[in-house]
């Protein structure tokens, strides 16, 4: 979202909340299989093979202050509209630019610090658009069977926000070259892959489908293609909501062993959104956004709960980078928001970070963001 009149329309009560209520998280996957169908930028870590370029959001050439800052981001474009522009927030951003309390939405990242957002419609019948574009580290292969895989999120709208709106057809479009809009107009180009039902959650949400890539495809532009009327526009929050807003993360892709089937070529998009985690066989875990060490015996603690993992890290960072907490051999007694020396820690933002082994053995990482309210 640009720095100009549109950008102001769309964001003009920047009002932060001083409470935060708890925003569940969960995987739905989205299994689709469709229509023939940036350097890695986190530091430090070698890659190999086909990947989204800064999928995660986490390289930045500096901390974002406001909203519209999409130049910050490596690795991902614009469609040429400087009317629309979408949005880059970090944990360590100022003013418009952090997290998890955005203009629109508290929201914290699916993993990492940092994540993007970006106003997929405006008020039904406005025809306005933004477009989230990234790049591949290097050209598909042609015939070759990749599977996609993004995190979306609405967030949990605060009390002045514009947001509030569904969507339904929001669709990846892959090209070549990216894709050029003219203003904050509808782009017209037909979607590979269609993601059919009207799409609002609270919650992060995965999306993941598998494609053949048809060309030496560079990018990928996600967003509304085509007109309103082509679509399902929804008030889902709010008394008069005037936009679609999504928050997404961890942009991966991989080639897909499994390939194709020809027969499931044609399936365009899902009908339902199924929920596929289930807590008696696979491994899952959850972390809270927020907690309230005040001794009222509510929520006094910030502790993960986990089904068929093994706990094997959990550490609790201040933003600075100073370690407030780690997992000790009695891991139900969490983090009571004290500091080391015993004394309370400062209300705001702290990040987490956790391993885990799977029952196959594999260590998984994540990292995410927790507010302290007192």
């Amino acid at each position: 979202m640009g720095s100009n009149t549109m950008h102001g329309e769309k964001f003009a009560s920047q009002v932060h909340c001083s409470i935060l209520s708890h925003m569940n998280c969960r995987v739905a996957l989205f299994y689709i299989r469709l229509v023939p169908a940036i350097l890695l930028f986190t530091l430090n870590v070698p890659v190999s093979g086909q990947q989204v370029m800064n999928g995660s959001f986490e390289s930045l050439t500096a901390l974002p202050s406001t909203t519209g800052q999409w130049d910050l981001v490596p690795g991902w474009l614009g469609t040429g509209s400087s009317e629309n522009t979408p949005d880059a927030f970090h944990i360590q951003g100022t003013g418009g630019g952090d997290l998890p309390e955005t203009p629109v939405a508290m929201v914290s990242p699916h993993q990492g610090m940092a994540i993007a957002g970006f106003m997929a419609t405006g008020a039904e019948g406005a025809n306005r658009r933004e477009y989230i574009t990234g790049t591949f580290s290097q050209p598909l292969e042609p015939g070759t069977a990749y599977r996609f895989t993004f995190r979306m999120t609405n967030g949990e709208r605060t009390e002045f926000s514009q947001a509030g709106l569904g969507v339904s057809k929001l669709g990846m479009h892959f090209s070549m070259l990216p894709l050029q809009q003219l203003g904050s107009a509808p782009l017209s180009q037909t979607p590979q892959f269609d993601l059919t039902p009207v799409f609002y959650s609270r919650e992060w949400e995965t999306i993941s489908f598998t494609f053949v890539a048809q060309s030496a495809w560079t990018c990928f532009t996600w967003g509304a293609f085509g007109a309103d009327e082509e679509r399902s526009i929804t008030v889902n929050e709010g008394d008069s909501p005037t936009m679609a807003y999504c928050f997404v993360d961890a942009f991966e892709i991989a080639m897909d062993d499994e390939g194709v089937a020809v027969d499931e070529q044609q399936v365009r998009g899902p009908i339902s959104k199924p929920t596929i985690i289930n807590l008696e066989e696979d491994p899952s875990w959850f972390l809270p956004n927020a907690f309230t060490p005040n001794n009222d015996g509510e929520n006094d603690v910030f502790i993960p709960v986990w089904n068929n993992v093994e706990m094997k890290r959990f550490e609790v960072f201040s933003r600075w980078g100073e370690k407030v907490y780690a997992l000790t051999s009695n891991a139900a007694d969490g983090w009571d928001g004290k500091t080391k020396n015993g004394e309370d820690a400062e209300p705001g933002t702290y990040v987490w970070q956790v391993d885990v082994i799977d029952a196959e053995g594999k260590t998984i990482s994540r990292s995410g963001a927790i507010t302290l309210i007192r």
